[in-house]
């Protein structure tokens, strides 16, 4: 009877508390739990970064012309000054909806090792995507805005 994402949050609660393991870290546990662990042959972009050196995930001007199409349709926005950073909010029903987000996000971004900067407050999730091993954007950035959309358009259906 509780809602849906109620319930997804305390399936993912329990699995994550059934992974744990001694030296296992708690982020590395979850995505275990939920299995994201390692790479996945459905979506090897996820496995971008594994391995590589920085310079092997940076973006040329062009690759970033590019894959900012549809993203900005989406909502999101280059940060102004002199960052090279992009940001959005995602606004949701409730707390609840926003965390349920949040986890889904958690999760990607732990099996990508790449992580957002963000903030909530109730059902608001600001987000800011950069890369500080390439001092800007990178392809991790664009790959992980993607699936941050993906993710919202599933919890509002």
């Amino acid at each position: 009877p509780c809602h849906p994402i109620t319930n997804m949050l305390l399936s993912t609660s329990r699995l994550a508390a059934s992974a744990l393991r001694p030296g296992l870290r708690p982020g590395a546990a979850v995505a275990r739990a939920a299995g994201v662990g390692g790479c996945d042959l459905h979506r090897p972009t996820l496995c971008l970064r594994r391995g590589m050196a920085g310079s092997r995930y940076a973006i040329t001007d062009d690759e970033k012309a590019a894959a900012w199409q549809g993203l900005k349709a989406s909502g999101w926005a280059e940060v102004e000054g002199e960052r090279d950073a992009m940001n959005k909010t995602f606004t949701f029903g409730d707390f609840t909806e926003a965390w349920a987000f949040m986890s889904g996000t958690a999760l990607v971004a732990e099996k990508m090792d790449h992580h957002p900067e963000w903030f909530n407050v109730y059902n608001r999730v600001e987000v800011t995507l950069s890369t500080h091993d390439t001092g800007g954007l990178s392809k991790l950035d664009f790959v992980l805005a993607k699936r941050m959309d993906e993710i919202e358009a599933k919890s509002k259906n």
